[in-house]
């Protein structure tokens, strides 16, 4: 139950926050046209690249530990955000020599240099800290605060295209919003201020540094996609693209939020050592699987529909990669019960290679498939490497977790998945809404002959309602004669 509440405020506020930022985009690609929102895209990725190596998976990390009582609050905030401001400094130093070293237009180069300061802001961060003791609540208001203030400014502030550059001073308005949020509630909560002093522990560092890899791989992967398609596509087709991976990450970010609110639960259920962790994951997996079955084929039919709604007809091409990244959607979702599973077992290297592996995967193919097959083959290449990040990290789950008694389960789910896509093939002149229709209904049909498990739990519950409607209906009937 406690989980379901936490997940809740999280979504909630997750769902508010990127309605807010989302407008705010689409705002922004309205007013800036292809071109300047293609340099806009290509920045944000280089800093997004950038963010990452400030939180070196640090933030995972010390939520995990603070479940655990490892040690005391205080002391483990001093050395994450000792660690923290110094890696802030180092990838700003980084993200500014990016800026002037390669020759770029001057709206690139001025969103970098803005971006690099934003990334000071990041250490004081501290949401990390409320997620370790369950304060989910407080999670969520960090995250509102941050987005809205981002979006108010944009919608005050740009205009047209040349003042693209304000997005990043944006960025920096909603981070110091948060920041400034998290540290009073901080000190509401556990009655201290952050000291000044810096208290850097390599162990902490060593021991993050997995986590933090891989969230750096799977920006290589993501975003990655990006800064290779500014190099070998025109800007408009970057901007295409950009615009459809915007919407992919929105979305993913409930993925996120969903194993986020999950690990403090992981960490204690392995440590545990009974089979709570088995019991959690099984659950998890089939409810989410069944979640992801019925909407990406949603997804992928509404792909133009939200794409014409979102940006306008000028963003037409970005439909295509969007199908695409509804199937990468659908991947992370059910792969992330063995990526964070690994991680709150202390596995986060095993987790770090599968991301590693399918990153350097993608990074091939993507050249490759763009070449063959333009903004669709770029996404074909992402569907791969999410499926090779899964395969690796079932096995290792398999391995050292012994979570077993999947296959099953997502080996059915793939056959409906399959037919699913088989009659998205070929229904392709019909109507939107005749499609998503038979579709979702023929899912249905297909799950109720190949799941026993559903069958019965159909037929129980039909058999339930019969029996309530029965006796209905007899007092209906005694009532009347009498």
């Amino acid at each position: 139950m406690r989980l379901a509440k936490n997940y809740l405020y999280l979504s909630a506020a997750e769902l508010a926050a990127k309605v807010i930022t989302f407008a705010a985009i689409a705002y922004l690609a309205r007013v800036a046209g292809p071109v300047a929102y293609g340099y806009f895209e290509f920045a944000a990725a280089a800093v997004f690249c950038a963010g990452l190596i400030v939180d070196q998976g640090l933030g995972p990390y010390g939520a995990r530990e603070i479940a655990k009582g490892s040690m005391p609050t205080a002391d483990l905030v001093r050395q994450i955000v000792s660690l923290r401001v110094i890696l802030a400094a180092i990838a700003a130093g980084a993200l500014a020599l990016f800026a002037l070293a390669f020759e770029q237009p001057p709206l690139v180069t001025q969103l970098l240099l803005i971006y690099a300061l934003d990334l000071m802001l990041m250490p004081l961060l501290l949401q990390w800290v409320f997620q370790g003791h369950d304060r989910m609540g407080t999670v969520a208001v960090l995250q509102l605060i941050r987005q809205a203030f981002f979006a108010i400014v944009i919608f005050a502030w740009v205009r047209e295209p040349k003042q693209i550059w304000i997005v990043a001073v944006a960025e920096g308005v909603g981070i110091a919003g948060a920041v400034i949020y998290g540290l009073i509630a901080y000190h509401r909560r556990y009655g201290s201020w952050l000291q000044a002093r810096l208290h850097v522990s390599w162990k902490v560092l060593r021991e993050s540094a997995p986590i933090g890899a891989s969230q750096i791989f799977w920006v290589v992967r993501m975003y990655g996609a990006i800064l290779i398609l500014g190099l070998v596509a025109t800007p408009p087709e970057v901007g295409y693209f950009g615009a459809a991976m915007r919407i992919f990450v929105a979305l993913h970010a409930f993925v996120y939020l969903y194993f986020f609110n999950q690990l403090a639960s992981l960490a204690r259920a392995w440590h545990a050592r009974d089979a709570s962790l088995d019991t959690l994951i099984a659950q998890s997996l089939r409810r989410v699987a069944g979640v992801c079955l019925f909407s990406v084929p949603v997804w992928i039919l509404t792909s133009p529909l939200v794409i014409r709604i979102a940006y306008g007809p000028e963003f037409a091409p970005a439909a295509v990669p969007l199908a695409w990244l509804a199937v990468v959607f659908g991947f992370a979702w059910l792969d992330g019960h063995y990526r964070f599973s690994l991680i709150a077992a202390g596995y986060q290297h095993i987790e770090m290679y599968s991301q590693l592996f399918g990153s350097l995967v993608a990074a091939i193919l993507i050249p490759v498939l763009y070449v063959l097959g333009g903004l669709g083959g770029v996404g074909i290449a992402l569907v791969i490497g999410e499926l090779v990040v899964w395969l690796i990290a079932w096995w290792y789950s398999r391995r050292e977790l012994h979570l077993r008694g999947h296959a099953a389960l997502l080996g059915r789910m793939g056959i409906a998945g399959l037919f699913a896509a088989f009659l998205i093939w070929v229904t392709g002149e019909m109507p939107l809404l005749a499609r998503i229709f038979l579709v979702e209904l023929s899912l249905v049909l297909v799950m109720l002959v190949i799941d026993s498990q559903l069958r019965t739990f159909v037929l129980t519950v039909g058999s339930r309602e019969h029996t309530r409607l029965r006796a209905r209906l007899g007092r209906l009937l005694r009532l009347r004669l009498t």
